[in-house]
């Protein structure tokens, strides 16, 4: 009789810890996907704005729509589990900001912002620059 009682109260405890333990894992599965998805917006937003940084002779508002283009479909194919994505690009004569703004239907609605900026060199000016004031110097 004692192992009968022994064997019931495993049952009771396990249908006590089982569903806490399969909370956990599933938590710690959409914590993964969501983390994922944020890692590969950041380097898509690196990758896009360093594209745009070293395209110099464009105007802004065309470099900007090819741009935007460029991101929205660079990061299309590589998520998990995002489903509203919004593409901001900003150019300015200096710099390239390329930002991702997004939510996931997991875990109430999680959303994530990745934002990445590169600068816009003109090595072409700055070496001219450069010998101009080596000459100045000289003299």
């Amino acid at each position: 009789m004692r192992e009968k009682m022994k064997q019931g109260s495993f049952a009771v405890e396990a249908s006590f810890v089982l569903p806490f333990l399969v909370l956990i894992v599933f938590v710690c599965i959409c914590l993964a996907l969501y983390l994922h998805d944020r890692s590969v917006l950041a380097s898509c937003a690196a990758e896009t704005a360093g594209k745009g940084a070293a395209r110099k002779y464009r105007s802004e508002k065309e470099l900007e729509a090819e741009l935007s283009e460029e991101a929205l479909a660079l990061a299309f194919d590589r998520l998990m589990v995002c489903r509203e994505l919004e593409v901001s690009v900003k150019v300015t004569a200096k710099s390239v900001t390329v930002s991702y703004t997004g939510e996931t239907p997991l875990l109430s609605g999680l959303s994530f912002r990745e934002e990445e900026t590169a600068k816009r060199l003109n090595p072409a000016r700055f070496m001219r620059t450069c010998r101009k004031w080596k000459e100045f110097w000289k003299k």
